[in-house]
């Protein structure tokens, strides 16, 4: 039996040493990206939003400002740690602290444990995984898109929440009910439901530019001067065209350089 990365391993063992010590790498990274979240929370309080007024003697006062996606980024490090932790509990002994920082290092101490269970190979990949969407979360907020509603269907309820992930972002998670997405395949499906829709300039441009494709009304009018796109309807004297080649015609020209 071979490790994951095609290294013969030692009878007991689910991941190899090289393997292991990649795995080590990350654990120990936990401390410092902890440490980023936790500032991350605390400058909250100039940006986030405040909420509903509560009341706890009669009076009305703001509650506490909260980064949503800084808690939530490192409330997913902690469980996945914690779980983890208590996966491998009965063999390795009992945990005594519960903060990431000491699971980390509990897992750190007990690395030859996790090694030999049989899902270790999928730690290190989700680990990283949740420590790279930590960084992110602290990162300055970029440009939102919408790839319209999560859709998960579960005992014939579909989820109704809306999917707004950063430009840049390539998986977002519902908030709601759990469900993963990936951001690109979204944004086609989205558009591929519009295909032979039509619309006016400006309407395709903003429907488009929602779902993180950029299509300046400049360069809309030198495709249209150019011949690369024709009308598809004329209303009230103003010219319409499908959402497909407009499509077509943007994903063309960055590809050419040629605007």
């Amino acid at each position: 039996m071979n490790c994951r990365c095609d290294a013969p391993l030692a009878d007991g063992f689910y991941v190899c040493a090289t393997c292991g010590e990649s795995l080590a790498y990350a654990l120990a990274e936990v401390d410092g990206v902890v440490e980023v979240l936790d500032a991350g929370v605390a400058r909250s309080s100039l940006t986030a939003g405040y909420g509903e007024r509560v009341s706890s003697s009669g009076a009305l006062h703001a509650p506490l400002p909260i980064n949503e996606a800084v808690f939530d980024a490192r409330r997913a490090l902690h469980v996945y740690l914690m779980k983890t932790s208590l996966r491998i509990a009965e063999t390795a002994g009992p945990l005594s602290l519960r903060t990431p920082q000491a699971l980390a290092s509990y897992l750190l101490v007990n690395l030859d444990v996790l090694r030999r269970q049989d899902w270790a190979p999928a730690v290190e990949a989700e680990l990283r995984k949740l420590l790279g969407e930590a960084v992110r979360s602290t990162q300055p907020p970029g440009e939102r898109v919408n790839v319209g509603e999560c859709g998960y269907v579960f005992e014939n309820v579909a989820c109704t929440n809306p999917l707004t992930p950063l430009r840049t972002q390539d998986e977002i998670t519902c908030k709601v009910c759990g469900t993963s997405w990936d951001v690109k395949a979204r944004q086609r499906d989205a558009i591929g439901g519009a295909w032979l829709a039509i619309g006016y300039p400006a309407t395709i441009i903003r429907a488009l530019a929602a779902y993180g494709i950029t299509v300046k009304p400049k360069h809309f009018e030198n495709w249209v001067a150019r011949g690369h796109l024709e009308p598809a309807a004329e209303q009230n004297g103003r010219k319409q065209y499908r959402v497909n080649e407009v499509w077509a015609v943007a994903r063309k020209m960055a590809k050419t350089k040629v605007l």
